[in-house]
């Protein structure tokens, strides 16, 4: 979502016992001063709304995205990269992307989508933050897709104010969503985990070292219904929150004190890779592997001569087969590839378009990932492509 991407952008430049005035303001961009005077009130009940292939006025500003083959992945994200209105998604055939409208719950002023997940062929679930017409907050939303059409809900609201960013699914009827959220009475922000039973969302205890007041999870993956492991920030440095089908239980790798995750990929119980940066001043790579009884940090190769480079997300295929992605302000993008032993780079080269910006990737087997990517590193210039890598290089088709 922009809020996240926002902040991973500036994480990467200052230390986290800095970025509480840039959260503060992040937030602010994305909250409505006044109500939507053009929109029209919707049912209260939850709409079902059939596939469109709507021409948005400009490029949709994409936020995630998941792939079950190269030939069927479904992208989400909103009419605009600040204040958006309406949620987006897009489906790939394995030759164009075409544009759907998504419905929002009834009430619903601005949306910032966040990510995607789709357990099965006809089954995804999509998650971000709804913003009311009126009144002040925010709130946690979840679309569901059905292979024809989408439906919409809140989800569970556990405070004054509520976002989920990542979701991941063990199963159709099995989903974890992480954020944030705002207790009741309190100008803090801590972590936040809910989980959908096919029917009915709830939030979960996650736990957080003592003294937090402005933690938050960014990225969650679930290879099983009983092993899930959500990552993100306590604050001050890296969280890790792990699920083991009965509580979760958080942790703290000693890497950095001031290192922040982004993303994680488990392609198994026993084996986990978080990303994100090591939060020094000039910025660095941080990888946190899981061997299925410890974490252990270490850093993989960045651009030469790159300022502030730092991973945005991965994707396993397998333990032996990981894809990280990552960005920099100069030269920009950049990717390193587990091959099992070590981290190696690789080639950026690319086809078909420039790649600005890497915000997210998939991958199905070790040479077929495809990403999310950007025309440049700046949302307000972006425009949304998508990035299909084959183990040598990147072939860039862009989006509807």
């Amino acid at each position: 979502m922009v809020v996240s991407r926002l902040l991973r952008l500036v994480a990467s430049r200052m230390r986290p016992a800095a970025l509480l005035g840039v959260i503060l303001a992040a937030a602010a961009i994305m909250v409505p001063v006044t109500a939507d005077p053009v929109a029209a009130a919707t049912s209260a009940s939850v709409r079902n709304t059939a596939v469109k292939n709507t021409a948005a006025p400009s490029p949709v500003a994409l936020s995630g995205f998941a792939c079950r083959t190269l030939t069927h992945c479904i992208a989400v994200g909103a009419n605009a990269p600040q204040m958006a209105t309406r949620l987006m998604a897009e489906r790939w055939n394995g030759s164009r992307w075409s544009t759907i409208t998504m419905p929002k719950p009834a009430g619903t002023g601005y949306v910032a989508p966040g990510d995607v997940v789709c357990p099965a062929d006809h089954e995804c679930v999509a998650v971000g933050v709804g913003y009311p017409r009126t009144g002040s907050g925010y709130f946690a939303i979840a679309d569901y897709w059905n292979g024809s059409g989408w439906t919409t809900a809140r989800a569970a609201d556990p405070g004054s104010s509520s976002l989920v960013t990542a979701v991941s699914c063990p199963s159709a009827l099995n989903c974890y969503a992480v954020g944030q959220y705002t207790p009741k009475g309190s100008l803090a922000w801590t972590p936040l985990i809910e989980h959908w039973d096919g029917a009915k969302w709830f939030k979960q205890t996650a736990p957080v070292p003592h003294g937090t007041r402005y933690g938050s999870l960014s990225g969650v993956s679930c290879p099983t219904a009983r092993f899930c492991v959500a990552v993100g920030t306590d604050g001050a440095g890296e969280l890790i929150e792990r699920w083991n089908g009965s509580r979760w239980t958080a942790s703290v790798p000693a890497s950095s004190s001031s290192a922040m995750l982004y993303g994680v990929s488990c392609p198994s119980p026993a084996s986990c890779f978080a990303v994100g940066t090591d939060g020094s001043a000039t910025g660095g790579s941080l990888v946190e592997r899981w061997h299925g009884g410890t974490w252990t940090g270490s850093a993989t190769p960045v651009p030469s001569g790159g300022s502030y480079p730092w991973l945005q997300s991965v994707s396993c295929a397998s333990a032996t087969s990981c894809l990280a992605v990552g960005d920099d302000l100069d030269p920009g993008v950049y990717a390193d590839f587990w091959n099992g032993t070590r981290w190696r780079p690789v080639s950026m080269t690319a086809v078909g378009g420039h790649l600005g910006e890497l915000t997210e990737v998939r991958c199905l087997a070790a040479t077929s990932c495809v990403a999310l990517a950007g025309t440049t590193q700046t949302s307000a210039t972006q425009r949304p492509e998508s990035a299909f890598w084959n183990g040598t290089r990147w072939r860039v088709i862009p989006t509807a």
